[in-house]
């Protein structure tokens, strides 16, 4: 794939998205959800893999460099990338692939990876953080599952696909 300029100001779009929406939670505060997936899902929607694990790596680098609280570490990089590369795969949608990528990312990569990271950088039990996140994961899956389905079937989303594939497809004259 070759990247145009439409691709990279598209995609800096979405990690400005994703660092708005990633502020925002709902939910109480043992369970609440954040919003900054909806921009990697439609980025792995429009743009496949390679382009949302760029998204989410800046995403994630430019919001702890804004916005960001504790100690950094390089690794938090791991999750990001991960979760990029899954939400990459939504670009043929199925209900199917939509439980499993949400699963994938909620469960295996927020829940486990990311909670042994906060545990490791930031010297706390893994045991003790799992149970404090369980609730959050549970909350976030539903939730993540939900929006991805009704979001992704939105005939606004896939005309904007179509018109993206024919804008990039066309050959300049």
């Amino acid at each position: 794939m070759k990247f145009t300029v439409y691709h990279i100001s598209s995609t800096a779009v979405l990690v400005a998205l994703n660092i708005i929406l990633g502020k925002i939670s709902i939910g109480p505060s043992f369970a609440s959800v954040n919003l900054g997936f909806i921009a990697l899902i439609i980025c792995g929607y429009l743009y496949g893999i390679r382009l949302t694990i760029l998204t989410a790596v800046i995403a994630n680098l430019l919001a702890f460099t804004i916005m960001g609280h504790g100690t950094f570490s390089i690794l938090f990089i791991i999750p990001a990338l991960l979760a990029g590369a899954t939400y990459g795969i939504l670009q043929k949608l199925t209900l199917w692939k939509i439980i499993v990528v949400n699963v994938v990312v909620v469960v295996g990569i927020s829940f486990f990876i990311n909670t042994h990271l906060i545990a490791y950088v930031y010297h706390l039990n893994y045991t003790a953080l799992l149970s404090t996140r369980l609730f959050k994961m549970i909350a976030s899956l539903i939730v993540q599952i939900i929006v991805t389905y009704f979001l992704l079937k939105q005939s606004a989303i896939k005309n904007f696909k179509t018109k993206l594939h024919i804008m990039t497809n066309r050959k300049l004259s």
